[in-house]
């Protein structure tokens, strides 16, 4: 297969593709650490991503936490 078309497959399947990969990396994780410990580091790793999208998108994080929290 040709190097340009693989590229264009893999571009035209990223989702497909990185969805595969997470079922199974998250099905290994069930089989060898547990559901709890799966399900804990599916969270960390949530609340991760959404601590590095506010730092992307430059949101006053303190801000955050005060409206969370009640506070203004």
């Amino acid at each position: 297969m040709d190097k340009h078309l693989f590229i264009e497959w893999i571009t035209l399947h990223r989702g497909k593709i990185i969805g595969a990969a997470a079922g199974m990396a998250i099905g290994i994780s069930v089989i060898l650490f547990g559901v709890l410990k799966t399900l804990f580091v599916a969270i960390c790793v949530a609340l991760g991503y959404l601590a590095g999208k506010q730092l992307d998108d430059r949101v006053d994080i303190r801000d955050k936490i005060l409206r969370l929290l009640g506070e203004r």
